[in-house]
């Protein structure tokens, strides 16, 4: 009888808190990697979006040095409505559309930009000027 004794006093632990043990540690390390990856998505959508303002921005800014007189008359690249500018070492295409708005030589300026590799704009800035030779 005393067989029975010694086996019930073996030490360590059973299959079954192995396994949940296991699980656990699956269920933590899925989280952080899952963690990880998304702050990476979102560094990338960043990076996309203060890139695609900036040049949004430098288009805006060419147009209001325009009106304004300070950019000397040697061609007419201020007067593009769309094109690629190179920020960073990639290409990002730019669209920019202008409305006539209510009042004398007041028009709206509103450029979209986007990775050139995608469709899809990060960036969309507008701006009122009073242009006469637009």
């Amino acid at each position: 009888m005393r067989i029975g004794m010694k086996h019930a006093q073996a030490k360590g632990f059973t299959l079954i808190e192995v396994a949940v043990a296991l699980v656990i540690l699956s269920w933590v390390l899925g989280s952080a990697i899952f963690m990880v990856q998304q702050y990476a998505d979102e560094r990338l959508r960043l990076r996309e979006r203060f890139f695609s303002s900036s040049v949004a921005w430098n288009r805006l800014m060419e147009r209001y040095q325009d009106s304004q007189g300070w950019i000397a008359k040697t061609g007419d690249n201020t007067k593009q409505r769309k094109g690629v500018d190179d920020q960073a070492g990639q290409g990002w295409r730019w669209t920019m559309n202008i409305e006539a708005a209510m009042g004398q030589d007041l028009y709206r300026y509103e450029v979209t930009a986007g990775s050139e590799d995608s469709e899809r704009n990060a960036a969309s800035l507008a701006m009122f000027l009073i242009d006469k030779n637009q």
